[in-house]
């Protein structure tokens, strides 16, 4: 059986690499999709990490159900409304409960997010510069190709889906992802509700003693 440690460290990991879904501001009427995803980062030490999973979207709400090898997964869902990210763990049937206020200056500026005006990724994002590369196909789907630089002067490369108007894929120095197998249809609202049965943990207490909180 995992180690409680382990399964925190995992969900922590997700948690820091999609953090800046939550502080993202509430995005304007767009369609609704649901699409697989890839996920490839040699972030840590040059090590290569893969993961996979399933992303929904929906007006106010995303969902992303992350599958991180053999050691299992997490579900991260974000409420735009409320500004709030839940990261819940299935194996534990425990999640964690963040606000927007609780992650600034946490944000990485270039990642698969919802956008506040898809015909400039830049917009709302301090210190951030956009240039419009072209429109290119991606998968079978016309794209707007951008290339993106933050403010410490990374750079990435993101593709928004002309039709849902979303970004499907991003390459950035040490990471890629990439949306798949789209489907445009309206998610089932459960998906973004917890499940009955789930325990919320105290993050707060756990951050303060810098181990995870005690049953």
């Amino acid at each position: 059986m995992k180690s409680r440690s382990a399964i925190i460290l995992m969900a922590t990991a997700a948690f820091l690499v999609l953090i800046q879904l939550a502080t993202a501001q509430t995005p304007m009427r767009r369609q609704p999709f649901s699409a697989d995803v890839q996920f490839t980062s040699t972030a840590e030490g040059g090590m290569k990490r893969d993961m996979s999973g399933k992303m929904y979207f929906a007006a106010g709400h995303l969902r992303r159900d992350m599958q991180v090898g053999p050691r299992g997964g997490s579900i991260i869902i974000t409420d735009f409304k409320t500004q709030t990210t839940d990261i819940l763990i299935p194996a534990k049937h425990m999640y964690m409960e963040y606000k927007a206020s609780e992650m600034q200056g946490q944000r990485p500026a270039m990642m698969l997010r919802p956008l506040r005006d898809p015909s400039n990724p830049c917009a709302g994002e301090q210190g951030v510069t956009c240039k419009n590369l072209g429109v290119e196909q991606i998968n079978g789907r016309t794209c707007d190709h951008w290339q993106i630089t933050d403010k410490n002067g990374k750079v990435a490369d993101v593709w928004i889906d002309r039709k849902i108007h979303f970004p499907i894929k991003t390459v950035a120095e040490d990471s890629t992802w990439t949306l798949t197998n789209i489907k445009e249809s309206e998610p089932a609202a459960s998906l973004f509700q917890i499940p009955a049965g789930y325990t919320k943990m105290d993050v707060g207490s756990m951050m303060q003693k810098g181990r995870p909180p005690q049953q």
